[in-house]
């Protein structure tokens, strides 16, 4: 029997990179993980060793591929890989690629005083909106040139955590053949809607002559070479295609697909994305607008409440809690709105749906055990979920539909009803809502669609569905109301848009 056409998404996230084989009906039938080593903490710095990228794709795309085999599946009927990476991930190479110098990591946290620059400059020459801060690869190509300049002012070019792995993929041996992807740009500089780099970096002192080529995600970049064949176990002259960041990945894998479509992600912290048909400007620079792989935008935000909070508000003196919020979890109970009010933050600070440095999170005192503490933190979360929704719209974008879930909140079926009551919307999970899948979807868009995103998109198929109940929205209103009252008076004076 012949098998059926088959792609790979790869997708290297903070623990591991993971390979998924998915063929033509949209299942995964074979996938591999293989783990990172944990970054090194250098006060506010997190530096990696970028070869190790190089070797946890392969591995985890051979050991994939083994199991593939060992299936009875041809691995020849391959055709096509796409990568996911971290957003804000850089290494500088030489020009032959090599690294020379560590990859700084999308949470490294010293090139505060360079955003500032940067977005001063953005802002005394451009349209408003434009947003800078430490996670940003821009600032830190800046650092590095302020702090380690003897590697900065060598690079033959700045490349991203996925880049490097395309570059490997491809054989490529010069700099100047590697290519990004328009999320994977977006950090760096890059203007989705001019698409071209920012006028800026110059300004603030980076040389573009550093920066790849910028091409759209679902573009082929070429033929898988014969070594990454081999180390892979991928066929070559197989088509490596663009990819995007992890969590423009997710989105995609998540199943929102068309206009007002939203997803959120729930992990650490919460991640908002909504699907438009034009670019979202947010002259507050909460929102950032990657391109959508269908063609069109997808503007979002990422704040800093989420499950890290939830832990240290629902379990404060416990070192590992992970155990104790899993039976939480199950044992949480449908019901009515509790009306506690919680702003489940790990620490002061908030840059979505609001940005404050100073914002600190708050419990209500009304929770007396650890079990009502979770509820709160959960319908705080659920509020805070809205009110991203909320400026979303504000700023113009249709964000009315169904919203698709990815993270851990995506888990609980209880978790998710709550949300759809709060919401106001159906809250929706896909089957693998997963960055690596995004990342097949893209390489099946490329290989099979010819790409056409809404052919595309019926790979994807939903695991479960709840709709807002009527019964509980006059109550979900009402404590939604005196949340952003609660958040409101512990701002004092400044105003709380959106």
């Amino acid at each position: 029997m012949t098998s059926p056409p088959l792609v790979v998404g790869i997708d290297i996230g903070t623990s591991g990179a993971r390979a998924l084989v998915v063929d033509s009906a949209g299942r995964v039938v074979a996938q591999a993980f293989e783990a990172l080593p944990a970054p090194q903490a250098i006060g506010l710095g997190r530096e990696q060793d970028a070869e190790c990228w190089w070797r946890a794709a392969a591995r985890a795309s051979r050991e994939a591929v083994a199991s593939l085999a060992a299936s009875g599946a041809d691995p020849a009927r391959i055709a096509a890989v796409c990568v996911d990476a971290t957003s804000g991930t850089i290494v500088p190479v030489d020009d032959r690629i090599r690294p020379i110098g560590p990859g700084l990591m999308y949470n490294d946290g010293r090139a505060a005083a360079e955003a500032d620059r940067l977005a001063a400059v953005a802002r005394a020459g451009a349209r408003g909106g434009a947003m800078f801060n430490a996670s940003y690869a821009a600032a830190k190509i800046l650092w590095l040139r302020g702090h380690v300049p003897s590697v900065a002012f060598e690079a033959a070019r700045f490349l991203h955590q996925a880049d490097l792995v395309n570059a490997r993929l491809l054989g490529a041996t010069r700099a100047a053949d590697v290519a990004t992807d328009e999320a994977n740009a977006l950090k760096t500089g890059y203007d989705p809607v001019a698409r071209r780099w920012s006028a800026a970096l110059p300004a603030a002192g980076i040389d573009l002559g550093q920066l790849p080529s910028v091409v759209p995600t679902g573009t082929t970049l070429g033929p898988l070479g014969s070594d990454a064949a081999r180390e892979t176990g991928l066929p070559a002259g197989c088509s490596v295609v663009a990819g995007m960041t992890d969590g423009t990945a997710a989105a995609v894998a998540s199943g929102a697909s068309r206009i007002g479509e939203g997803n959120t992600t729930l992990g650490t912290t919460l991640v908002w994305k909504v699907i438009t048909d034009q670019a979202v400007v947010d002259p507050e620079g909460r929102l950032y607008c990657h391109r959508h792989p269908g063609g069109g935008f997808l503007p979002g935000g990422a704040g800093n409440a989420g499950g890290e909070g939830i832990a240290r508000q629902v379990l404060p003196d416990d070192p590992h809690p992970g155990e104790g919020l899993d039976r939480l979890a199950r044992e949480f109970a449908d019901g009515p709105p509790s009306g506690l009010l919680a702003y489940p933050l790990p620490r002061p600070g908030e840059r979505f749906p609001f940005v404050d440095p100073a914002f600190a999170g708050f419990a209500d005192p009304r929770a007396p055990d650890a079990a009502s503490r979770y509820r709160a933190a959960l319908e705080g979360l659920a509020c805070i979920e809205r009110w991203g929704f909320e400026v979303a719209a504000s700023l113009g974008a249709a964000a009315d539909g169904p919203v698709w879930t990815t993270g851990m909140g995506a888990r609980h079926p209880k978790w998710m009803q709550l949300r759809a009551d709060f919401l106001g919307r159906p809250v929706c999970r896909a089957a693998h809502p997963e960055s690596g899948f995004g990342s097949a979807l893209v390489a099946a868009m490329n290989a099979w669609y010819a790409g056409d995103w809404a052919a595309t998109a019926k790979l994807v198929t939903v695991d479960f569905r709840c709709e807002p109940r009527r019964t509980h929205r006059a109550r979900c209103d009402q404590q939604y109301g005196e949340f952003r009252a609660a958040c409101r008076a512990r701002r004092g004076d400044e105003a709380t848009h959106g």
